[in-house]
């Protein structure tokens, strides 16, 4: 078990270093919206990200990882199964938030989208593997895509020209 539990972990890391957010407390502008990616490959996880913003701010996130069962450490299609629908079934009722995994037989595809005009940043905050920096409370928070593209770059991502 303690290996089950040591994957899981594993996993849910893996899969949280795409929600990681960086925060700014300037003021929106009426620039145009823009798609931004972003991609790395760690532990058998080919890692997606695109940002719709406008300006700095990012209104829009979009994550899809290809998770290959044996390089990320999990025995099969019902083990991943097992790890990771419960993940999915915490952030159902989450407004603005949508994650759906399709399963194959030597991966799986996870797709998470976050409309952050939408989402209530609290609810957001309890779904597993989202995570961000400072307080999203606070009036005129958002999350900033330059500060997200230094966070991701210093992680090792590389942005798709």
């Amino acid at each position: 078990m303690n290996f089950a539990r040591a994957n899981a972990k594993k996993i849910t890391a893996l899969t949280a270093l795409p929600f990681a957010a960086a925060l700014t407390l300037s003021a929106c502008s009426g620039d145009e919206e823009t798609e931004t990616s972003f991609t790395n490959s760690q532990n058998g996880v080919e890692m997606t990200l695109t940002y719709t913003a406008v300006g700095d701010e990012v209104v829009k996130q979009t994550t899809t990882n290809v998770i290959e069962y044996e390089a990320a450490g999990l025995g099969s299609k019902e083990d991943a199964q097992e790890m990771l629908d419960p993940m999915v079934d915490q952030g159902v009722d989450v407004e603005g938030y949508e994650q759906t995994i399709e399963y194959g037989d030597t991966s799986a595809t996870e797709e998470v989208s976050i409309d952050y005009e939408i989402a209530d940043m609290s609810e957001l905050s309890e779904v597993p593997g989202y995570e961000s920096t400072g307080n999203m409370d606070e009036e005129g928070a958002f999350i900033s895509l330059e500060e997200s593209r230094e966070q991701l770059e210093s992680a090792g991502f590389t942005e798709v020209e």
